[in-house]
């Protein structure tokens, strides 16, 4: 049984989804490496409502691909496979980290503020074996993010520039 409806290229609006949760999530992990470095409270608070968002984003974008499909992988069996895996695992991290990150802070008895727009109320009290975990998933989870983020990246690139396929056109709505 086929999950997703195949189709030429990713909707208008999938690609939309895409292109700005890649930008937040990219943003939430600088957003981050600047916090380390300097030591912003601020940039902190933009990197939990980025990791909102992109929760928020990419969960919408997986039930857009169930409604409008998305194209079937280019390349041999084998390409198809790891392409496939490969795309699962990203899903998996762009849902997984943020959701980790928030257990983080609602274990740490601290409320969540998403822009400010709404508050994700943490817990009454700290819960600090929640919050070990939730710190070991995440600090996990973030070196593997790196790894698919690279690995993606560079398989879109090998894709449009040594295979000449439309894999990155169909990205970007080009296909003629």
């Amino acid at each position: 049984m086929k999950t997703w409806i195949p189709v030429k290229e990713f909707s208008k609006t999938n690609r939309i989804v895409h292109h700005i949760s890649a930008v937040m999530f990219i943003g939430a992990l600088l957003l981050m490496a600047y916090d380390q470095y300097v030591g912003s409270s601020d940039a902190m608070l933009l990197h939990q409502s980025f990791g909102v968002v992109v929760f928020v984003l990419y969960f919408g974008r997986i039930v857009l691909m169930g409604w409008f499909g998305k194209p079937e992988a280019l390349g041999t069996q084998m390409e198809q496979f790891l392409a496939h895996m490969a795309h699962l695992a990203l899903y998996g991290i762009l849902l997984l980290m943020p959701l980790s990150g928030l257990m983080l802070n609602i274990a740490r008895a601290r409320d969540t503020v998403v822009f400010g727009l709404f508050t994700i109320p943490g817990f009454s009290e700290r819960n600090m074996d929640i919050y070990l975990m939730a710190l070991d998933v995440h600090s996990f989870l973030e070196w593997i993010c790196y790894l698919l983020l690279f690995a993606h990246v560079g398989a879109s690139m090998f894709h449009h520039f040594v295979l000449k396929d439309d894999t990155l056109k169909r990205m970007w709505g080009k296909t003629d």
